[in-house]
Order: C-alpha cells, then structure tokens, then sequence
C-alpha cells in the first residue's frame, strides 16, 4: 500500500449493515483498503470472497475481532500499527439487541449489562486502542452506529418504537460520541497553543454516529418494514468521504443527508 491509500476498519464486518458498508465503500473507492474486523473468521473470509464475487476490487482483509475481548482489541491495534502504521477510519458497528422479561430481574439486568458492555463500553475501549493509530492520518474519523431511539430529542417527540434496555445503550453510545469528540478538540487546541502542532486539521479526529434506520437484516429478523441495507449503509459512506463537521449525528433519508438533534 502507498502512504496516501485509506485504510478502513469496519467491527461486525462480516454480515448485515457492515458488510454494506464495506460493500458501498469499497464500490465507490476501490482504491482504499478494507479490514473486516469479524467475531467470526470463517465467516469474514467467506464475506471477503463474496465481495469479490460482487465484482469489489478493493483490497480487502480479515482479522478477527471480538469486540468484548481486550486481547483481539490489543491484537488488532498492534497488527493495524506494524501493517499499515495509521487507521484512516474506524467504523464501529457491531452491536446486539437482547430482549428480555422486565418481571425478571437478573434477567433483564444481564441484558442491560451485555448490551452496554457491547453497545458503548466496547466501543470505547476499541476506540482509545485505535486512536493514536487514527492521529496519524491526515483526516480521519470514527463512526458509531447508533439508532433512531438514540437520540433523546426523537425519543421524546416521535413515535418510534420503544425498549429501553437498548434505547439507553445507544443514549450512552450518543454521548461517548460527544464526549471523545470535546475531548479531542481540547487536545488539539492545547498542541496548538503549546507550539507543539502548526496545523490544526492533520490527525484531529472527527466524530460521528449514524442511524442507519431499520434495516432489514439478521439483527431485525429480516423485518419486512426494514430497508436495503445498501441504504443503511450511505450515510456512513457519505462521511467517510465527504466533509462533515465532527460531533454531529446523521441519517440518509428521502435521498439526502440529514443532521439528527441530539
């Protein structure tokens, strides 16, 4: 690989929206370089070999990667850093869903603690692992996937569907988005005024998260009323490669890129 050719680590890569993303992306910029970062290697390998069957010409690679466990994350970051030496970006996808009893209270407990550790803690610690990697390229950024029931604003005022168990992992995953997107505002502006940077874009990460919407894929049963996962995967596409301000939330709705409030 070249030093200017991007390099994108998609978790959960295997299957469903992030085999979407990596589909769209690797269609509109085949010159980049994908790592599906799956739970799963078989099944990386075989999603890999159908991207290839898809016509992708993209380079693509496989590693494995359970997000919930610290030695795949630590792995991950030492191989991304003796490869390639720097992370373009980060797409955080993989997630679950746990549906439980609210009469059962270790239960329902369990599940509140399974999809936090999975939903937000996870992404977290995969994060900070890969971010001095992602300050070595000149633009990059971290996208979480979240969900409509992740923004508070559209929880109180539409109606959508409810479960809080999940709804407030996406809230906490909303706003680690916020708050590793303050954070690493403070340490560019404090490099700045410390002398030790000239350039205050090169290496400042950018921020998001993206409801990608229902989607109609294994995580939703394969819902009738779920959409393409193609189309779940465009707004993520979009800020991969465009320039959207960091810390802010999107959609892709009626053919367009929409700010989601907070």
């Amino acid at each position: 690989m070249t030093s200017t050719q991007k390099v994108v680590l998609c978790t959960g890569a295997n299957q469903g929206l992030g085999y979407a993303i990596v589909q769209v992306a690797a269609q509109r910029n085949p010159r980049a370089l994908y790592i599906l970062a799956c739970r799963n290697v078989a099944a990386g390998h075989e999603a890999a070999q159908q991207l290839k069957d898809e016509g992708v010409t993209a380079m693509t690679e496989v590693i494995e990667l359970d997000v919930t466990n610290d030695e795949h994350i630590a792995a991950a970051a030492k191989h991304v850093e003796s490869k390639y030496g720097k992370l373009d970006v980060l797409i955080n996808n993989a997630g679950v869903l746990i549906r439980t009893q609210d009469a059962d209270l270790p239960t329902l407990r369990k599940a509140y603690n399974d999809m936090l550790n999975i939903n937000l803690t996870s992404v977290a610690v995969i994060t900070t692992a890969l971010l001095p990697l992602l300050q070595k390229a000149a633009d990059p950024k971290v996208i979480n996937i979240t969900s409509g029931l992740g923004s508070i604003v559209n929880t109180l005022t539409k109606k959508m569907g409810r479960y809080p168990p999940y709804g407030a992992s996406k809230v906490g995953l909303n706003g680690l988005t916020a708050h590793m997107q303050t954070t690493e505002n403070d340490r560019v502006t404090a490099e700045l005024a410390e002398g030790k940077r000239t350039d205050a874009k090169f290496g400042k990460v950018k921020y998001y998260v993206v409801a990608p919407g229902v989607l109609r894929t294994a995580f939703t049963r394969f819902a009738d009323i779920g959409k393409d996962p193609k189309l779940g995967a465009e707004a993520v596409v979009r800020l991969m490669e465009g320039e959207y301000p960091g810390g802010t939330q999107w959609e892709w709705e009626g053919g367009e890129m929409r700010e989601i409030p907070w």
